[in-house]
């Protein structure tokens, strides 16, 4: 074994300083636009008045609004599936038949929305090319309309087909995308709309392959998995509405920024604004012609026109935890076609910086968090309103005031939900394991030959089509969430490789991109900890990060969990006067194993772990008293709310879980949920 050993490290710091120092390839980062002018394969950004908006389909992305007058015809319910293991698919051209055909036992009924691969389910493990199909009839749409097809959620990436006719390729699971329908739907007749799916992670998509043999943290569930439907939506129609809370001396400003799709020069648009109370406060605030641009024909026509406006606000009220005040924005265009209306609540609020401190309206927050997947055993990634409520609730049970959405957009209800109960939450794109699989193998004790030095650190993380859809993909996080007072900061990734100057400079620039889209907010990544210290002493997205993130266990990878309090103070001295979170941390505990059961030789961990609550407990109250003594550390959101499936785990007390839930997969609480909520109810 000594041998052995001498000769495993000198081939590993070959590999590491070679792939950092000579092979790695260089990006210049300043002639990637973050914002105007930037480009993929999928997308496009351009500019209006200073106002960024993106173009995906040839459509310009839209803000998510809570309410329209706009029709909706729901695609929801019973579609029919099946498989293609073996990729026959496009060559049968299965998206053209009117009807399934083939032998009758080929397809089957499935609903939608839901995920094909759900823990409890038959297709448990099915990695590859799915079909959807559903036959509808759509009405006529009225003159001076068109058809929009919207998909809220479709893992990973997806084709889409009508009546024979490819819509559009899709590359992204966790945000929605639209299409203009219009030219391919029949009238009062059976229209044919295929998808294809395919939920495997590759070198470029979010999350990326890490490795041969990666898979992310958490299982990759397929299919269309959260809503669809078609919107009747009128020639002149609003895409993106930003509000943002300004100051103006000693008053209260909401500055409203609107963006419209419009043929018509004319196109005008009036705004009103309910109060928290319900009571209207400015009546018509913008009512003049709206600046306009030729932008270039875009698919439905017309060009993109947009206007400004700013009120005063007397006596305002403020959006802040536990208190979530909401105002409601209300925006209808008028010319000489039809109207749109469209609405959405937003809250004013203030996010500052200032040395260790995190300020929330003027406030000094502390961050009682936990971390968040979307995960259940029969549902998998799709929620209902029902398991919605239900999670939420542990949250407020327990007295949090955050939540970390991990490690990828959740669904729209739930952070409306979030927002409406007064907790904060942080937002994140699944930029995940990038450039660090060699973590994973080492853990996994594998071959030298297997190291994955075609995708180590720079090799990767300077892949142009990785970066550029992890770019489109922080864009259209942002884009549809950026209304909700609830989001505290934005996080560009998890895990990521960040080590010296270049590592942190690829954040760096997506930091850009955020800020391009939303300067109100800080921006965050989450960095790994390897406990090696040469590695720890030379992460660098703290040069670019409003807030500096960090993962750590100790106490369960590696070293004691008494450990913790020595690595954060290391990290304040090499970057002093920013704020830090410990953004994830756990230990794993069996649901009712103790102590007295003995050890459980598992995955991942060295012998001596014994995977029970007690210590799992003791754990947390470890670090949450090492956090507590440092006021740099301003909170705290450990791994995790619930037990979910993840394949890296088969040797677990419940095999394919991870455990590092505070409650079961069943949402039972462990001890660790109540020890944090006492912990929680004395922190002020």
């Amino acid at each position: 074994m000594p041998v052995l050993i001498l000769l495993f490290i000198p081939a590993l710091l070959i590999l590491f300083f070679a792939s950092i120092f000579l092979f790695y390839p260089h990006l210049n980062y300043s002639k990637m636009p973050v914002a105007k002018g930037a480009q993929g394969d999928q997308f496009e950004v351009r500019s209006l008045n200073g106002i960024p908006y993106l173009l995906t389909n040839n459509l310009p992305y839209s803000t998510h609004f809570e309410e329209s007058r706009r029709a909706r015809q729901s695609l929801a319910g019973e579609w029919m599936f099946r498989t293609d293991p073996e990729n026959r698919g496009l060559k049968e051209c299965w998206f053209t038949s009117e009807k399934p055909d083939g032998e009758s036992s080929d397809w089957e009924q499935t609903a939608v929305p839901s995920v094909f691969n759900a823990a409890s389910g038959e297709r448990t493990s099915y990695a590859g090319f799915c079909w959807y199909r559903k036959i509808f009839k759509r009405d006529s749409v009225p003159e001076g309309f068109w058809s929009r097809l919207c998909f809220e959620g479709v893992l990973l990436r997806s084709e889409v087909y009508l009546n024979g006719h490819k819509l559009c390729e899709r590359e992204g699971g966790y945000t929605p995308f639209f299409l203009n329908a219009s030219d391919h739907l029949k009238v009062d007749e059976d229209n044919v709309l295929v998808l294809r799916v395919d939920n495997r992670s590759n070198w470029e998509s979010i999350p990326p392959l890490a490795r041969k043999e990666h898979n992310p943290g958490w299982h990759m569930y397929g299919g269309i998995y959260r809503d669809v439907y078609f919107e009747t939506v009128p020639e002149n129609y609003i895409f993106k509405a930003v509000a943002r809370t300004l100051s103006d001396g000693d008053k209260t400003v909401l500055g409203l920024d609107v963006l419209v799709h419009a043929p018509d020069s004319t196109c005008r648009i009036d705004v009103s604004l309910i109060d928290p109370e319900g009571n209207s406060c400015g009546g018509t605030l913008l009512n003049a012609e709206l600046d306009s641009i030729d932008q270039g024909k875009l698919s439905s026509g017309g060009a993109v026109r947009g206007g400004h406006c700013d009120l005063i606000l007397d006596n305002p009220l403020f959006w802040n935890p536990g208190d979530p005040a909401l105002y409601t924005v209300l925006i209808e265009t008028a010319s000489a076609g039809h109207s749109d209306r469209v609405s959405f609540k937003t809250g004013l609020k203030s996010i500052e910086i200032e040395n260790e401190k995190i300020l929330f309206n003027g406030e000094s927050l502390f961050l009682k968090g936990i971390s968040k997947h979307e995960d259940d055993p029969e549902l998998g990634s799709s929620q209902t309103e029902e398991s919605l409520n239900r999670d939420l609730g542990l949250v407020e049970e327990l007295g949090a005031n955050y939540i970390r959405t991990a490690h990828y957009p959740h669904d729209v209800r739930e952070m409306l939900s979030i927002r409406d109960r007064g907790l904060l939450c942080s937002e994140e794109i699944p930029m995940y394991q990038t450039g660090t699989g060699f973590t994973a193998w080492f853990e996994e004790k594998q071959s030298i030959l297997r190291f994955p030095a075609k995708v180590f650190g720079m090799h990767q993380m300077n892949y142009r089509p990785l970066l550029q859809n992890a770019q489109k993909q922080l864009i259209e996080m942002i884009e549809r969430d950026i209304n909700n007072p609830a989001i505290l900061f934005w996080s560009a990734g998890n895990e990521c490789y960040t080590l010296f100057k270049n590592g942190g400079r690829v954040f760096g620039w997506l930091r850009s991109v955020a800020k391009a889209f939303d300067p109100s907010r800080p921006v965050s990544m989450a960095e790994l900890t390897y406990d090696i210290p040469f590695f720890d002493n030379n992460r660098r997205t703290g040069d670019h990060m409003d807030i500096i993130s960090i993962n750590a266990y100790y106490g369960w990878y590696y070293g004691k969990h008494t450990d913790i309090g020595s690595h954060l103070d290391k990290l304040h001295s090499l970057f002093p006067d920013k704020p830090i979170i410990m953004s994830e941390f756990g230990a794993a505990a069996a649901p009712g194993r103790s102590e007295a059961d003995g050890v459980w030789k598992a995955d991942r961990v060295a012998w001596g772990k014994t995977y029970s609550e007690e210590y799992q407990g003791e754990l947390i109250e470890s670090y949450l008293k090492q956090i507590i003594e440092r006021p740099f550390v301003r909170g705290l959101s450990p791994w995790v709310l619930s037990d979910f499936y993840n394949t890296w785990f088969p040797e677990n007390p419940v095999p394919n879980y991870n455990l590092k839930g505070i409650t079961s997969k069943e949402r039972k609480p462990k001890r660790a949920f109540h020890f944090l909520k006492d912990a929680y109810s004395r922190i002020k």
